[in-house]
């Protein structure tokens, strides 16, 4: 087994947090917009929004895209180089990323369970774990 190569994963995290990011929008800002928006609501809050607050989710996607791709040079000397693999690492990002999340966002109720949030950000891990996999390469 060989070592992982750190400065790549970094470089395909970076890749792939700019795919989440850039497809995150639609799905938060446009998508499920209202929806948010009636949840923060019913909490007595309001959606915050603003400069700082985009700062903040950019390099969470960030950090999400670098996770995600040290996944998957993890999971390579087991399952091999490849798309299936990559595919792999982007459920394992999705899982402890979102659904685990949801559920307990939903268990707390501060907001609704929803698929259609869910089923979204499952696309956005695979695209953007799948773009990161492609530019990372062991040493």
């Amino acid at each position: 087994m060989g070592r992982i190569n750190v400065a790549r994963v970094i470089l395909g995290g970076i890749v792939a947090g700019i795919v989440i990011d850039l497809l995150a929008y639609p799905l938060h800002d446009i998508l499920l917009k209202t929806e948010h928006a009636e949840a923060m609501k019913a909490l007595g809050k309001t959606m915050p929004e603003g400069g700082s607050t985009l700062v903040v989710w950019l390099i969470y996607g960030l950090v999400w895209g670098i996770a995600a791709v040290a996944v998957y040079a993890g999971f390579r000397p087991r399952f091999g180089p490849g798309a299936m693999t990559a595919i792999r690492a982007a459920l394992v990002a999705w899982f402890f990323g979102t659904v685990l999340t949801a559920v307990a966002m939903w268990n707390m109720t501060l907001m609704p369970f929803s698929i259609v949030e869910v089923v979204g950000e499952l696309i956005g891990a695979i695209l953007a774990t799948l773009a990161g996999a492609a530019v990372y390469k062991e040493a």
